[in-house]
């Protein structure tokens, strides 16, 4: 049984690469449920009120935690089971309400938000999706209230993005009908306090039969023989989570705690970190938000030369590209929740675009804040080097950015490799043109995307939209063309496709939200939009021919003959004054 979700090779980012616009994928633009948004408008509201009056980021920075009391609280207030099921006593949010709500704690404090993201986007979604109706019924209530706090085990000190080397093993024990569970993981968020931790590991016989040594997840609970954890790392930023290693020695696991059937943790690990992915995308668009509030407050209270430096060209320039990007951030992030909550696709290229367009978008927002505000946002008085530090780790966290990169743009190149593949079959046997292109499963080419969804207030945008994307389709062909097979060993290629692709998908985002915005309220009410999707999608054009038109130099070349310097040498290759 496959427990990922179904594939169409021209649903949402997929169908970039071939040039598509599955309208079906991008408008019009998912909204909320009423009923839920009012649901959901009330936790977040009572968020803010509890985090007024009990949250102190600073404190929870300098002490590197989060209070015990804290947790409780949450879980009193039902903030920890807005995704488990309302049968098991949970809210059973969306994941669009979910994310919603941790856009609001990220804005608040990045610390509490990884904390509630280990706890529900990644701790408990594995047992939430794939666990037994007695696996739920054992557990869930109690991690919907907050008396079990989950943590998601999968990196290991040789096994990161790379979890095809996981060493952990979980050996089955036929005379004793359980897995004896032996290994270490690292960088386990809410590893000293989680209560119920799912745990990947390379299985070797099971109840099905022996010799399976795929991998599988096990539910483990804290307080098992053989378990511990070490303790809390000292980290740069998110300094109030709790960052464990954690050890298995012979610990005996019933085979009823598997979670999924033998041999498939490696597709619910997949499943859940899209679901984590796309949580944290959303969440960085919430801290993008808090950071342009304070810069603009700033702009408009700092004066020099007699005037609020809002008003000079370098700072409008800096807040139009803050807002700009973190418009197409979010608009991304929730055209994607709204695939999820109502699709069965397969989304992993989309979840892992917006993890990689928010935190990058942030991060530039944290630096633009930083400097807008001048000097206070290098003192430690202020809450803006907390932001930087804070901030630098979803760049890295649930698979690095250029991970991602790499494991999007593979699988969007599947169906142009398929359709090239096709087409050079129907060549070499001498079909007609029309026999090519229909054996490629494609109309002619140059063909023009069908927008005609798109508004005519954005028809500027939207002819840019639609000749980057056709120079992005002739892009991937010329690639496929040139390496054939050999593309997935090339990286510079990859990583340029990689961010036309997000680009691209964020700017049809961008198009679908304020369509259909247009046509809910009309255009007199959608101007706000109507100006971020422009200066987004003129921004995003420039980008995508800037990294097409790299595809075809050598710069490639001198980057690896520079790093081929500093293997050999292992300094700096070229010392002005001959020192070292």
């Amino acid at each position: 049984m496959s427990l990922l979700r179904s594939v169409d090779p021209r649903a949402a980012a997929r169908g970039l690469f071939v040039g598509e616009v599955c309208e079906e994928s991008f408008h019009p633009f998912p909204d909320q449920d009423p009923d839920e948004k009012e649901a959901c408008d009330l936790a977040v509201e009572a968020f803010r009120e509890w985090a007024a009056e009990r949250l102190d980021p600073e404190e929870i920075d300098r002490r590197e935690e989060i209070p015990e009391q804290l947790r409780r609280e949450m879980g009193e207030l039902g903030m920890l089971g807005l995704t488990v099921p309302e049968e098991y006593g949970g809210a059973g949010f969306s994941y669009t309400a979910y994310c919603r709500f941790v856009e609001e704690v990220t804005r608040t404090d990045a610390s509490l938000a990884v904390f509630l993201g280990a706890h529900l986007s990644i701790g408990a979604r594995p047992l939430i999706l794939f666990g037994t109706d007695e696996q739920k019924r054992r557990y869930l209530p109690e991690v919907a209230s907050g008396e079990a706090i989950c943590a998601f085990a999968l990196t290991e000190p040789g096994a990161g993005s790379d979890a095809g080397a996981l060493r952990t093993r979980a050996v089955w024990d036929a005379e004793r009908g359980e897995y004896r569970l032996d290994g270490n993981k690292i960088w386990i968020t809410n590893g000293g306090y989680a209560k119920l931790f799912t745990v990947f590991a390379r299985t070797e016989g099971g109840p099905e039969g022996a010799g399976d040594r795929g991998v599988s997840g096990f539910l483990v609970e804290r307080g098992t023989p053989g378990f511990s954890n070490g303790p809390s790392e000292h980290k740069l930023g998110i300094r109030g989570t709790s960052t464990t290693e954690l050890a298995f020695q012979d610990v005996r696991v019933p085979a009823d705690h598997r979670i999924g059937p033998p041999g498939e943790g490696f597709q619910i690990a997949l499943e859940t970190l899209a679901t984590g992915r796309l949580s944290l995308g959303a969440g960085c668009a919430g801290a993008a938000k808090g950071c342009i509030a304070a810069a603009v407050a700033h702009g408009r209270e700092r004066k020099q030369f007699k005037k609020p430096i809002i008003s000079f060209g370098m700072i409008r320039e800096k807040i139009g590209r803050m807002v700009a990007r973190t418009f197409a951030a979010e608009s991304a992030a929730y055209l994607t929740t709204g695939l999820y909550d109502r699709t069965n696709l397969d989304l992993m290229i989309e979840t892992g675009y917006c993890k990689v367009l928010g935190s990058e978008v942030l991060w530039d927002v944290v630096n633009d804040t930083i400097q807008i505000v001048g000097g206070i946002g290098y003192m430690a008085d202020y809450p803006y080097q907390r932001h930087l530090r804070d901030s630098r780790i979803n760049l890295i966290f649930e698979g690095t950015n250029e991970i991602l990169r790499l494991m999007g743009t593979l699988e969007g190149l599947k169906e142009p490799a398929r359709r090239d593949a096709e087409r050079r079959r129907a060549e070499k046997a001498g079909l007609a043109a029309d026999a090519v292109a229909h054996a490629a499963d494609r109309g002619p080419a140059g063909h023009a995307p069908d927008l005609r969804w798109v508004a005519d207030e954005l028809a500027e945008p939207r002819d840019a939209f639609a000749d980057a994307l056709e120079r992005f389709r002739d892009g991937v062909q010329r690639a496929i063309a040139r390496h054939r097979r050999r593309i997935v060993a090339e990286q510079y290629t990859l990583r340029r496709l990689a961010d036309c692709a997000i680009v691209l998908y964020s700017m049809a985002a961008c198009l679908s939200r304020t369509s259909t915005r247009i046509e809910r309220d009309g255009a007199d009410r959608a101007t706000r939009e109507i100006l971020l999707t422009r200066r987004w999608i003129d921004e995003g054009h420039r980008r995508v021919s800037h990294e097409l038109d790299a595809l075809d130099t050598r710069a490639d070349g001198y980057d690896d003959a520079i790093a081929e310097l500093l293997v050999e040498e292992g300094r700096y290759p070229a010392p002005l004054f001959g020192q070292s």
